[in-house]
């Protein structure tokens, strides 16, 4: 196979499964990628309350224009973006981690129980060998020395514990179905509102690019920061988490768009933002390729080939999404009983193919069993996910940050992203006690006022 073709095969995958990760989210709540993780939060709201057509339409726009987008901006800025990308060392890579961790103050429910469960999952996600090569949290298991893998924490907090709920119903909605209507307008209406929101969009598709080029970075800390500003800039945040279409679309259009920023990163310094970027990586060296400086200096022609080429794969997703969607939107017509197993052996397999060891089976179980202790307790599953992904990258950069400082911290302030990014952090964590503080102002003036 030419190498062309060959990178052209693995990426057309990758953009797929970016798409299709999507719609187990809004479907069954299991995100079928980490990136998917925010589309659940608005997503499967929607599908219980028979608008999975709408929510079907508005992933799959949001991903073609994410996508499209991304690679466009990519083909006028990959020459000249070595020196963005520069800027974001140590410091401000362990600031944009913290920002994506003030998420968990936006999340429905009491900010105290959500804090509680982010820090539960730093914790976790602190377990593996420290950057001084130490382990910590390991118990002498040498598979835990690479720390807990991001999949079976998904396939256990989301898949495994949503089927235990699943259970106790006739159908993935509910005991009746009778609400549920299959409609070819339902979705043009959920593409054509991903085009209405013109803001909305613009501001994912930059965030997502933004955060996509950034290096370790990823399409989930991409999804849940556009999700968190959509939030921040609606008139109706009060309709987030309960299947407001405009978080749909922030989630999913930077999900789709960091692919674009973390394909530009691999291809001018050769640092892959994650296993899929990984293995188009490899493909590149097979064929003898080396993604880096060098790559867009000697192959100029075959860098703009594989960034078109993925324009044209953002149009043929609009065609054969569409066809696919139509028959995915039956799931909610099928019986639970047959969905639980085959979702429950898939997720399983899912977790064990990761790393092909029987443990990441059982972390999976466990974390299932802590997922219905913290449902029972009215504890947000999010909130830890977060903290578990985030968990990893704080501890790195925050290890690095302080061995290049020495305790001279407040030379940090002078780094302007990182001062900026701080003020933001701080803002938003504080953000949600200041609202409450000041509606229980609010109210008791009007109560005082009436007496």
């Amino acid at each position: 196979m030419q190498p062309l073709d060959a990178i052209m095969f693995l990426s057309g995958m990758f953009t797929g499964s970016v798409y299709a990760g999507g719609i187990t989210a809004v479907m069954l709540n299991i995100p079928g990628s980490p990136g998917a993780v925010a589309t659940t939060l608005d997503g499967y709201p929607m599908t219980k309350q028979g608008r999975q057509n709408e929510a079907l339409g508005v992933g799959l726009m949001s991903s073609v224009i994410g996508c499209l987008a991304s690679y466009l901006v990519v083909f006028f800025i990959i020459q000249s973006m070595g020196n963005f990308v520069l800027l974001f060392q140590a410091p401000e890579m362990l600031m944009l981690a913290v920002f994506a961790l003030s998420i968990i103050s936006m999340i429905k429910g009491n900010l105290s129980k959500s804090l509680i469960a982010g820090f539960l999952g730093l914790l976790l996600g602190s377990i593996g060998a420290t950057a001084y090569g130490r382990e910590r949290g390991t118990f002498g298991q040498i598979e835990l020395y690479e720390g807990i893998q991001i999949v079976p924490a998904l396939m256990g907090l989301l898949a495994i514990s949503e089927l235990f709920y699943l259970v106790q119903q006739k159908f993935i909605v509910g005991d009746n179905t009778t609400h549920i209507q299959r409609s070819f307008k339902d979705f043009v209406k959920g593409c054509m509102l991903v085009i209405k929101q013109k803001i909305n969009t613009l501001r994912s598709i930059i965030i997502g690019i933004f955060i996509g080029v950034l290096p370790a970075a990823g399409a989930t800390v991409a999804s849940l920061v556009s999700y968190s500003q959509a939030q921040t800039f609606s008139k109706n945040k009060e309709n987030f988490g309960k299947g407001e279409d405009s978080g749909l679309i922030a989630a999913e259009t930077a999900n789709s768009s960091s692919e674009g920023g973390g394909m530009a990163t691999m291809l001018t310094f050769g640092i892959p933002g994650g296993s899929a970027t990984a293995v188009l990586m490899a493909a590149f060296m097979i064929h003898g390729l080396t993604p880096g400086p060098y790559l867009i200096r000697d192959h100029m022609d075959m860098t703009y080939a594989v960034i078109i080429g993925n324009m044209i794969q953002a149009f043929l997703l609009l065609f054969i999404g569409f066809i696919f969607v139509w028959y995915f939107s039956k799931l909610v017509l099928a019986p639970a009983r047959l969905i639980i197993p085959i979702v429950a052996i898939f997720s399983l397999l899912g977790a064990f193919s990761v790393r092909g060891i029987y443990l990441d089976v059982v972390l999976t179980l466990g974390f299932a069993v802590l997922a219905l202790v913290m449902r029972k307790l009215d504890y947000p599953l999010i909130a830890v996910l977060l903290g578990l992904i985030l968990g990893a990258t704080i501890d790195g950069e925050m290890t690095r940050t302080l061995l290049i400082y020495e305790g001279q911290y407040l030379s940090l302030l002078e780094r302007p992203i990182f001062t900026t990014m701080f003020i933001i952090t701080i803002i938003l964590f504080t953000l949600p006690w200041v609202q409450k503080r000041w509606a229980k102002r609010k109210q008791k003036r009007n109560e005082g006022g009436v007496s």
